[in-house]
Parts: C-alpha cells; structure tokens; sequence
C-alpha cells in the first residue's frame, strides 16, 4: 500500500514532469538547431564555429602528442599520416550535447545564480570529454582504420553523453533545490 502511493505520489508530482519536460524540451532543441539546415546552416557558417573547430582540433592533438604520437595539426584536420587522420566536422564540436546539457539546466529546478556557473563548467567538461573522445577516435584510427566507424559511430559517443549525464545527476542531487 505504502509503495502504491509512493508511486503515485512520484508520477504524479510537477516536480518530476518538469525534469522529464526539461529532457524533452533539450532533446527537441538540439535535434532543431542541429539536423535542420534551416537552424544548422546559420551556426555552422560562422567564425566563431570555425575558431572553435580549430581550437578542438589543436587541443585534441596536443593531447595525441602528449600519449606519444607525432601529429600534424592542420586545423581542423589532425593527421597521423598523409592519408590517416581525423577531422572536427560540424557534427563533431559537441554542440548537441550542450544544448541539450544547457537547455536541460535552464529549465530544470534551482536557483539561477547556481545555473550561471554551472552551466560554463558543464560546458567545459563536455568539451574536454569530446577531446579525449576525438584523441580516442583518432589513436585507434592510426592503429585500425577499419575500426573508425563503430568507434566513432557506437563506442565513443556514449563517453560524451555518459559525461553529460553524470553532469544532470550532479546538479539534481545537490542543486536543485
């Protein structure tokens, strides 16, 4: 009886329709301004969008070399060799995570001035998450380049929203309120 009302209690109260409103609303976000062309076209075709793919692409090698790799850095290209290397497309920046990240907070229960730090330190570990998962990409494409695809595709992209994930966790567990 106890567990029932619990339940209902749960399923039922704002607060938890406002968190899962706050996922969708997110989730909507990020696939508008990231799969529509009438949305992406803009944000891809800026300068701030190709400072930012050089700057990934720079950090993402230093992080190559400092794992012991010799690396040419052609921003936004890193290459292993004349033929082996990765590149920063658009879909690679990590902007969906961080609109879906930053969407999320914004809605979501807790005080503003809370939000205001913790959204630029959220968006600064989602980025560091993404350049070890280019640096992951790109030292396994030096060393199977047939494996690209499933680790790029499937295996390290759960690393970023993993990352985005413990985030939302961290601020519903002690900032919410």
């Amino acid at each position: 009886m106890n567990r029932t009302k619990t339940i209902k209690k749960y399923l039922t109260s704002g607060f938890n329709w406002r968190i899962a409103f706050a996922f969708l609303a997110g989730a909507i976000t990020s696939a508008l301004l990231m799969d529509f062309p009438f949305f992406s076209n803009p944000i891809k075709d800026t300068a701030i969008t190709t400072d930012f793919s050089n700057l990934l692409a720079t950090l993402t090698a230093w992080v190559i070399k400092i794992n012991g790799y010799e690396v040419t850095l052609n921003a936004p290209s890193i290459l292993f060799t004349e033929s082996n290397g990765i590149y920063f497309a658009f879909g690679c920046l990590g902007y969906r995570q961080i609109i879906w990240f930053s969407v999320f907070l914004l809605i979501s229960p807790g005080k503003p001035i809370h939000k205001t730090w913790f959204i630029p330190i959220g968006i600064i570990i989602i980025e560091f998450s993404n350049v070890l998962r280019a640096a992951i990409i790109g030292i396994s494409n030096y060393h199977n380049p047939q494996s690209f695809e499933i680790i790029h595709a499937q295996g390290t992209i759960w690393f970023v929203y993993g990352t985005v994930l413990l985030l939302w966790l961290l601020w519903l567990e002690f900032f919410k309120k």
